[in-house]
């Protein structure tokens, strides 16, 4: 059993430049789209697929629970505290993405904490690629 194809990742940028959705391509060849609900961060990536991110940046997090004191959370803590910080996001979109087919994961490293829900792409034509990234830019309606 091979790997799936891999998306025509030039095509799906033309198109969705035709269909006026912004975005900002990162150096590792990554798409931020913008346009979507303020509560999640969508990435498009030709390996990983549509991610739809609820993230927290982890020093502010230190910043926020430590207050102005001496207080230095240890890293699991910290990512507990993210983890719960997330919950309530989490839990508004769990069950829209997973009926549409996305995967939750979550990411970590040092700079950040995020769930991210994943539909992965690879295989797919750049116009169906260009609909699931638009349906994540307006969760639970279809795309148009």
């Amino acid at each position: 059993m091979g790997r799936p194809a891999a998306i025509d990742f030039d095509h799906v940028k033309t198109l969705l430049k035709r269909s006026a959705v912004v975005f900002t391509e990162e150096p590792d060849g990554r798409l931020e789209i913008g346009g979507g609900p303020e509560e999640y961060l969508i990435e498009l990536d030709a390996e990983r697929g549509v991610s739809c991110l609820f993230g927290v940046d982890m020093e502010e997090l230190r910043l926020l629970v430590s207050g102005s004191g001496n207080e230095d959370l240890g890293e699991d803590e910290l990512q507990r505290v993210a983890r719960e910080h997330l919950r309530p996001l989490r839990r508004r979109y769990e069950a829209l993405f997973t009926r549409a087919g996305f995967v939750e994961e979550v990411r970590v490293d040092a700079h950040s904490y995020a769930v991210a829900f994943v539909k992965a792409v690879a295989g797919m034509p750049p116009e169906t690629v260009v609909e699931w990234v638009r349906w994540a830019r307006r969760p639970g309606r279809a795309a148009g």
